[in-house]
C-alpha cells in the first residue's frame, strides 16, 4: 500500500521495550513519497545508561536508508531522548536530512508544522532531572505491564494497556495531554498554519482545535501507530499489530479500533522482511559480521559506532 506521506514518532532505539518487529512489518508493507521520523528514533538516555542493540535495530535503520535512495524523502526530527543530534541539525546522513522541526505541504494545500513535542513539556522546560526519572518509571511500569497481560492470556482475556491507563490518569490530573495540545497548536496558530503534527507523548490522536487540526502519530513502544496522508490530502491514524510467531497469508485487516479505518497487519514471522534487509545492498552501513557470544549473528554498523562517541 503506497500513502503520500507517513508519520512514525518515538521508536526508542535502545530501549528494550522498542517494537521494532513490528514497524520493520509495517515499513515492509507500506510505502509513501514522504517518511517522517518525528523525534526519539534513538534513547540515547537508556543507551547512556546501558548500551542495548539489537540485530533488528541495524536491520531497521538500512530499511529507511533503502527508502531514501529510492523514491521517499525521508526527515529525521530529533525529539529529548535523541537530543544529542541537535548538534548535528542540517547535517545529511546520506539522504537523510535532520531538523529538529519542518512544514510539510499537504496535497490538499494544508501546511503543518512538525516537530516532535518536547519543547512544550513542563517537565523539559523546568526540570530536565524530573522528566529523566520519569522515563526511568515508565519503563518500569511497561515491564510490569509485560507480566500483567502474560497473566492475563492464560486466564482467557484480552491485551489492557496498565501503562497507557496509569499515564493517562496520573496525566489527566493536571490536564497535561489538553495543556500540551493547546501549547503545540498554539504555537501552528501564531505562524498561520493550517495544522501540527507531533509525537512524544505516546498517543495518537486528530482532532480539530479551533482553526488548527491536531494530529499525534503516536509511537512504537506499545501502541505502534503511525499517521498517515493518503494521496487526495486526507489524514488517518493506522495501528498495526506486533508480528505472530506463525505465519499466515492476505492483506491488512481492517479493525474497528479508536481510530476510524485503523489498520492491524497480517500475522507474520519475524523473518519476514524484506529478502534484501541487512543484506549486501547497504554494505556502507555496517562492518564484517562476527559471531556473538551466543553464537548469534552480530553487527556493529557505522550508527551504533557513532552513538557510542557522542552519547
Amino acid at each position: 500500500m503506497t500513502f503520500r506521506s507517513i508519520w512514525i514518532s518515538d521508536i526508542h532505539l535502545g530501549s528494550k521495550h522498542a517494537q521494532v518487529d513490528a514497524l520493520l512489518d509495517f515499513l515492509k508493507h507500506h510505502d509513501s513519497q514522504h517518511l517522517y521520523i518525528v523525534g526519539d528514533l534513538v534513547d540515547g538516555w537508556e543507551l547512556k545508561r546501558r548500551w542495548y542493540w539489537r540485530d533488528e535495530y541495524n536491520v531497521l535503520l538500512q530499511k529507511i536508508l533503502r527508502k531514501s535512495r529510492k523514491d521517499t524523502r525521508v526527515t529525521l526530527i530529533y525529539g529529548n531522548h535523541d537530543e544529542f543530534l541537535e548538534n548535528f541539525a542540517g547535517v545529511r546522513f546520506g539522504s537523510v536530512r535532520l531538523v529538529e522541526r519542518c512544514v510539510h505541504t499537504g496535497a490538499d494545500g494544508r501546511r503543518y508544522l512538525i516537530l516532535h513535542g518536547h519543547q512544550f513539556d513542563g517537565l523539559v522546560g523546568f526540570n530536565r532531572l524530573l522528566e529523566k526519572v520519569g522515563s526511568r518509571i515508565y519503563d518500569w511500569i511497561l515491564s510490569l505491564n509485560t507480566l500483567f497481560n502474560r497473566v492475563r492470556r492464560r486466564l482467557g482475556f484480552g491485551y489492557w494497556s496498565v501503562s497507557a491507563y496509569l499515564k493517562f490518569r496520573a496525566k489527566s490530573a493536571v490536564k497535561y495531554i489538553t495543556k500540551f495540545e493547546e501549547a503545540v497548536v498554539r504555537l501552528a496558530t501564531t505562524r498561520g498554519i493550517d495544522g501540527v503534527i507531533c509525537g512524544h507523548i505516546h498517543r495518537a490522536e486528530i482532532r480539530q482545535i479551533g482553526d488548527t487540526l491536531y494530529l499525534n502519530c503516536g509511537d512504537w513502544v506499545e501502541s505502534c501507530t503511525a499517521l498517515v496522508e493518503e494521496m487526495d490530502g486526507s489524514m488517518r491514524i493506522i495501528h498495526w499489530a506486533a508480528p505472530k510467531s506463525s505465519a499466515s497469508s492476505g492483506e491488512p485487516k481492517v479493525s474497528n479500533d479508536d481510530h476510524e479505518g485503523a489498520v492491524r497487519g497480517p500475522g507474520r514471522g519475524t523473518g519476514s522482511h524484506d529478502a534484501g534487509d541487512g543484506g549486501g545492498g547497504d554494505a556502507p552501513l555496517g562492518r564484517p559480521r562476527g559471531r556473538g557470544r551466543r553464537g548469534r549473528d552480530e553487527s556493529q554498523p557505522e550508527f551504533a559506532g557513532f552513538l557510542r562517541k557522542v552519547l
